[in-house]
C-alpha cells in the first residue's frame, strides 16, 4: 500500500522539503498497534492499545488482539510472534 511517508516521531516527512510517498504497511502496523480505541473518531473501535498490556504476564491476549485488528484492517496475516528478548515479529501483508 502506497501512503505519506512519515518520519519517526509520526510526523509527515519533508525531508527533502516535499511530501514523500512509500510503502506504508510498516507504518499502518506501528499506527494500529500503538492506538488506543477511540484515538481515531471515524472508527472507534479500531487500535490494540499495546500500552495496556505491558504489565500482562502472558503476551497471548496482546497477540491475539493484534492479529484480530491487523486482520480487520484488511491484512493477511501470516504470522506474530514475541521473541525472548521482547521483540514483536509481524508477518503481516494487505490482500
Amino acid at each position: 500500500m502506497i501512503d505519506i511517508k512519515f518520519d519517526e516521531a509520526g510526523d509527515v516527512d519533508v525531508s527533502i522539503n516535499d511530501i514523500q510517498y512509500t510503502e506504508s504497511t510498516l507504518q499502518h502496523q506501528r499506527d494500529l498497534i500503538i492506538a488506543q480505541q477511540g484515538y481515531y473518531k471515524e472508527s472507534p473501535v479500531v487500535g490494540v492499545g499495546a500500552i495496556n498490556y505491558l504489565n500482562d504476564e502472558s503476551p497471548d491476549n496482546f497477540l491475539r488482539t493484534v492479529r484480530k485488528e491487523f486482520t480487520r484492517d484488511g491484512m493477511k496475516v501470516k504470522k506474530v510472534t514475541i521473541t525472548v528478548g521482547g521483540q514483536l515479529n509481524i508477518n503481516a501483508t494487505y490482500k
